[in-house]
Protein backbone atom coordinates (compact mmCIF):
# COMPACT_ATOMS: atom_id res chain seq x y z
CA UNK A 1 0.00 0.00 0.00
CA UNK A 2 1.58 3.14 -1.04
CA UNK A 3 2.53 5.36 1.86
CA UNK A 4 3.20 9.24 1.64
CA UNK A 5 6.37 10.19 3.73
CA UNK A 6 6.61 14.10 2.48
CA UNK A 7 4.48 16.39 1.21
CA UNK A 8 5.65 19.97 -0.20
CA UNK A 9 3.83 22.70 -1.71
CA UNK A 10 6.07 23.59 -4.97
CA UNK A 11 5.45 27.59 -5.54
CA UNK A 12 4.70 27.47 -9.60
CA UNK A 13 1.50 28.56 -11.64
CA UNK A 14 -0.31 26.43 -10.86
CA UNK A 15 1.03 25.78 -7.54
CA UNK A 16 1.53 21.59 -7.30
CA UNK A 17 2.35 19.05 -4.05
CA UNK A 18 5.23 17.23 -4.37
CA UNK A 19 4.93 14.31 -2.56
CA UNK A 20 7.44 11.49 -1.55
CA UNK A 21 6.12 8.06 -1.31
CA UNK A 22 7.90 5.46 1.18
CA UNK A 23 10.04 3.81 -1.61
CA UNK A 24 11.29 7.35 -3.11
CA UNK A 25 8.90 8.00 -5.74
CA UNK A 26 7.81 11.45 -6.53
CA UNK A 27 4.55 12.95 -7.76
CA UNK A 28 3.44 16.24 -8.79
CA UNK A 29 -0.39 16.31 -7.56
CA UNK A 30 -2.61 19.46 -7.80
CA UNK A 31 -3.99 21.21 -5.06
CA UNK A 32 -7.62 19.87 -5.90
CA UNK A 33 -6.24 16.07 -6.03
CA UNK A 34 -4.60 16.59 -2.46
CA UNK A 35 -7.79 18.08 -0.80
CA UNK A 36 -10.13 15.68 -2.43
CA UNK A 37 -8.38 12.75 -1.19
CA UNK A 38 -7.33 14.33 2.39
CA UNK A 39 -3.63 13.23 1.33
CA UNK A 40 -1.09 14.13 4.36
CA UNK A 41 2.32 12.55 5.34
CA UNK A 42 1.98 9.39 6.63
CA UNK A 43 -1.11 8.67 5.08
CA UNK A 44 -1.69 5.13 3.67
CA UNK A 45 -3.57 4.92 0.07
CA UNK A 46 -4.48 1.65 -1.10
CA UNK A 47 -3.54 0.77 -4.26
CA UNK A 48 -6.79 0.86 -6.13
CA UNK A 49 -7.16 4.35 -4.84
CA UNK A 50 -4.13 5.73 -5.82
CA UNK A 51 -4.50 4.58 -9.51
CA UNK A 52 -7.86 6.48 -9.19
CA UNK A 53 -6.34 9.38 -7.87
CA UNK A 54 -3.26 9.98 -10.70
CA UNK A 55 -5.31 9.31 -13.28
CA UNK A 56 -7.59 12.03 -11.88
CA UNK A 57 -5.09 14.29 -11.76
CA UNK A 58 -3.58 14.19 -14.48
CA UNK A 59 -6.86 14.99 -16.14
CA UNK A 60 -7.08 18.04 -13.69
CA UNK A 61 -3.22 19.16 -14.44
CA UNK A 62 -4.04 18.48 -18.17
CA UNK A 63 -7.51 21.09 -18.09
CA UNK A 64 -4.88 23.47 -16.02
CA UNK A 65 -2.31 23.14 -18.88
CA UNK A 66 -5.58 23.60 -21.46
CA UNK A 67 -6.33 27.12 -19.59
CA UNK A 68 -2.97 28.41 -19.86
CA UNK A 69 -3.03 27.77 -23.60
CA UNK A 70 -6.22 29.10 -23.18
CA UNK A 71 -5.23 32.71 -21.72
CA UNK A 72 -2.32 33.49 -24.40
CA UNK A 73 -5.03 33.04 -27.38
CA UNK A 74 -8.50 31.09 -28.44
CA UNK A 75 -7.55 28.06 -29.72
CA UNK A 76 -9.27 25.25 -31.82
CA UNK A 77 -9.94 21.73 -30.04
CA UNK A 78 -7.48 19.98 -31.85
CA UNK A 79 -4.90 22.55 -31.32
CA UNK A 80 -5.47 21.80 -27.71
CA UNK A 81 -5.07 18.57 -28.21
CA UNK A 82 -1.86 18.77 -30.50
CA UNK A 83 0.07 20.62 -27.63
CA UNK A 84 -1.55 18.69 -24.73
CA UNK A 85 -0.04 15.63 -26.53
CA UNK A 86 3.22 17.03 -27.23
CA UNK A 87 3.01 17.78 -23.42
CA UNK A 88 2.79 14.02 -22.89
CA UNK A 89 -0.17 13.77 -21.48
CA UNK A 90 -2.27 10.55 -21.64
CA UNK A 91 -4.97 10.28 -24.09
CA UNK A 92 -7.98 9.19 -21.77
CA UNK A 93 -6.88 12.47 -19.93
CA UNK A 94 -6.65 14.49 -22.68
CA UNK A 95 -10.11 13.57 -23.53
CA UNK A 96 -11.31 14.31 -20.54
CA UNK A 97 -9.66 17.68 -20.07
CA UNK A 98 -11.19 18.77 -23.15
CA UNK A 99 -14.85 17.51 -22.69
CA UNK A 100 -14.85 19.47 -19.43
CA UNK A 101 -13.75 22.87 -21.03
CA UNK A 102 -16.13 21.71 -24.00
CA UNK A 103 -18.97 21.41 -21.26
CA UNK A 104 -18.15 24.99 -20.55
CA UNK A 105 -18.28 26.62 -23.59
CA UNK A 106 -14.17 27.25 -23.26
CA UNK A 107 -13.43 25.20 -26.19
CA UNK A 108 -15.91 26.02 -29.20
CA UNK A 109 -14.54 25.54 -32.54
CA UNK A 110 -17.31 27.66 -34.52
CA UNK A 111 -16.39 30.34 -32.82
CA UNK A 112 -12.74 29.75 -33.07
CA UNK A 113 -12.64 29.77 -36.85
CA UNK A 114 -15.24 33.00 -37.05
CA UNK A 115 -13.20 34.56 -34.66
CA UNK A 116 -9.98 33.67 -36.72
CA UNK A 117 -11.80 34.49 -40.01
CA UNK A 118 -12.24 38.08 -38.94
CA UNK A 119 -8.93 38.47 -37.43
CA UNK A 120 -7.73 37.61 -40.92
CA UNK A 121 -9.54 39.61 -43.04
CA UNK A 122 -8.96 42.57 -40.97
CA UNK A 123 -5.18 42.10 -40.43
CA UNK A 124 -4.06 39.38 -43.22
CA UNK A 125 -6.87 39.38 -45.81
CA UNK A 126 -6.50 36.49 -48.49
CA UNK A 127 -8.40 34.50 -50.76
CA UNK A 128 -10.66 31.75 -49.59
CA UNK A 129 -8.94 29.15 -50.71
CA UNK A 130 -5.74 29.84 -48.80
CA UNK A 131 -7.74 30.34 -45.35
CA UNK A 132 -9.93 27.55 -45.87
CA UNK A 133 -6.19 25.75 -45.87
CA UNK A 134 -5.33 27.84 -42.33
CA UNK A 135 -8.61 26.94 -40.71
CA UNK A 136 -7.74 22.75 -42.24
CA UNK A 137 -4.51 23.60 -40.33
CA UNK A 138 -5.62 24.23 -37.07
CA UNK A 139 -8.10 21.00 -37.46
CA UNK A 140 -11.29 23.16 -37.96
CA UNK A 141 -13.71 20.60 -39.67
CA UNK A 142 -14.62 21.72 -43.32
CA UNK A 143 -18.43 21.84 -42.34
CA UNK A 144 -17.99 24.88 -40.06
CA UNK A 145 -15.40 26.40 -42.21
CA UNK A 146 -17.51 26.38 -45.34
CA UNK A 147 -20.51 28.13 -44.58
CA UNK A 148 -18.20 30.62 -42.11
CA UNK A 149 -16.53 31.35 -45.16
CA UNK A 150 -19.07 31.90 -47.75
CA UNK A 151 -20.67 34.25 -45.32
CA UNK A 152 -17.58 35.82 -45.23
CA UNK A 153 -17.30 36.76 -48.76
CA UNK A 154 -20.47 37.67 -49.00
CA UNK A 155 -19.76 40.70 -47.27
CA UNK A 156 -15.97 41.17 -48.75
CA UNK A 157 -15.62 40.56 -52.46
CA UNK A 158 -13.12 38.09 -52.76
CA UNK A 159 -12.65 39.91 -55.89
CA UNK A 160 -12.22 43.23 -54.61
CA UNK A 161 -9.49 41.91 -51.73
CA UNK A 162 -7.58 41.19 -54.60
CA UNK A 163 -7.45 44.02 -56.49
CA UNK A 164 -6.16 45.97 -53.03
CA UNK A 165 -3.19 43.18 -52.89
CA UNK A 166 -2.49 43.71 -56.25
CA UNK A 167 -2.47 47.30 -56.37
CA UNK A 168 0.27 47.38 -53.22
CA UNK A 169 1.85 44.70 -54.89
CA UNK A 170 2.27 47.17 -58.28
CA UNK A 171 3.85 49.86 -56.17
CA UNK A 172 6.64 47.75 -54.77
CA UNK A 173 7.88 45.94 -58.08
CA UNK A 174 7.00 48.94 -60.46
CA UNK A 175 10.78 48.95 -61.74
CA UNK A 176 10.29 45.13 -62.37
CA UNK A 177 10.18 44.68 -66.56
CA UNK A 178 6.48 43.96 -67.39
CA UNK A 179 6.53 40.14 -68.26
CA UNK A 180 8.45 39.73 -64.95
CA UNK A 181 5.87 41.89 -62.88
CA UNK A 182 3.36 40.00 -64.18
CA UNK A 183 4.52 36.61 -63.22
CA UNK A 184 5.34 37.80 -60.32
CA UNK A 185 2.13 38.77 -59.90
CA UNK A 186 0.25 35.70 -60.57
CA UNK A 187 2.61 33.74 -58.20
CA UNK A 188 1.78 36.55 -55.52
CA UNK A 189 -1.98 36.03 -56.25
CA UNK A 190 -1.37 32.08 -55.95
CA UNK A 191 0.14 32.16 -52.86
CA UNK A 192 -3.00 34.57 -51.46
CA UNK A 193 -5.00 31.70 -52.05
CA UNK A 194 -7.17 33.45 -55.36
CA UNK A 195 -8.30 31.03 -57.90
CA UNK A 196 -7.91 31.15 -61.01
CA UNK A 197 -10.82 33.11 -62.41
CA UNK A 198 -10.17 36.20 -59.95
CA UNK A 199 -6.07 36.34 -61.24
CA UNK A 200 -7.22 36.13 -64.92
CA UNK A 201 -9.84 38.61 -64.50
CA UNK A 202 -6.87 40.71 -62.84
CA UNK A 203 -4.75 40.08 -65.64
CA UNK A 204 -6.72 41.26 -68.66
CA UNK A 205 -8.22 44.59 -66.37
CA UNK A 206 -6.22 47.23 -68.26
CA UNK A 207 -5.27 48.99 -65.28
CA UNK A 208 -2.83 46.19 -64.46
CA UNK A 209 -1.27 45.60 -67.66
Amino acid sequence: MPTIVTMKLKRSRPERFVITMADETQYLIAPETALKYHLAPGVDIPESTFARLLAEDEIQRAKDQALRYLEIRPHSEQELIRKLRQKRYNPPAIEAAINDLKQVDLINDHRFARQYIETEMTLRPVGKRLLLQKLRERGIPDAISTDLLEETFKKHSESQIARQLTAKFLKRHFHKLPEKRKAALVRFLNSKGFNWDIIQEILEDEAFQ
